[in-house]
């Protein structure tokens, strides 16, 4: 019978600090990769529920709100937020602008898309709107005359064009890296109007 085991304690004690050091890093680094996965899944989702809404629910023309049908598809395919792991819920979905068309595809962090922020697990939407900068600028301008009110009522203001988006723990948009393996890159998914003529 051994009076002092405290060499065999401490060797134990030493094992499981050396695995907690050499396994821990790599879980949480693969639990963010899967958190980063969820969320490109979601994000595919979100634009099926978007354009599911739009052919069943408002009669193919694409919209700039979010409306409470699009959380009901999203609860109907089973997604949730991979975060939280709770159902999507309103105000989970933020929207915003893209001026023009090169917001669209401008995958740079430090684009459109790369620039905005929202918490972890939920999405943005941007919506093209060709000519609202336009019409924007003519509705705001004060003592109007009669060819700028003909000229508003000209606007034909339609959604052409969206993206979706979503974010990552640390509240900017998910990314993956590009072609190279070197550069990191917004994931966004885009849509748009179809013309049946």
């Amino acid at each position: 019978m051994k009076k002092f085991p405290f060499l065999e304690v401490g060797i134990v004690i030493a094992t499981a600090i050396l695995l907690y050091i050499l396994i821990y890093p790599g879980y949480v680094k693969n639990k963010e990769a899967n958190n980063n996965y969820n969320m490109i899944s979601n994000i595919y989702a979100l634009r099926a529920a978007y354009e599911k809404y739009v052919t069943l629910d408002n009669n193919g023309e694409l919209t700039d709100k979010i409306d409470g049908k699009i959380y009901d598809y999203l609860k109907e395919f089973g997604i949730k937020n991979p975060y939280t792991n709770e159902n999507y819920k309103e105000g989970d979905i933020k929207t915003y602008s893209l001026e023009n068309t090169l917001d669209i595809v401008d995958n740079t962090l430090s684009g459109k898309h790369g620039s905005q922020r929202g918490k972890a697990g939920t999405f943005a939407v941007g919506f093209f709107i060709p000519d609202l900068a336009s019409y924007n600028e003519l509705a705001n301008k004060p003592n109007k005359t009669k060819d700028d009110l003909k000229k508003l009522e000209s606007f034909k203001l339609e959604v052409k064009k969206y993206t979706v988006i979503g974010f990552k723990q640390d509240s900017l948009p998910v990314t993956t890296k590009d072609m190279t393996g070197e550069k990191l890159e917004v994931f966004f998914l885009q849509g748009e109007k179809s013309s049946v003529d």
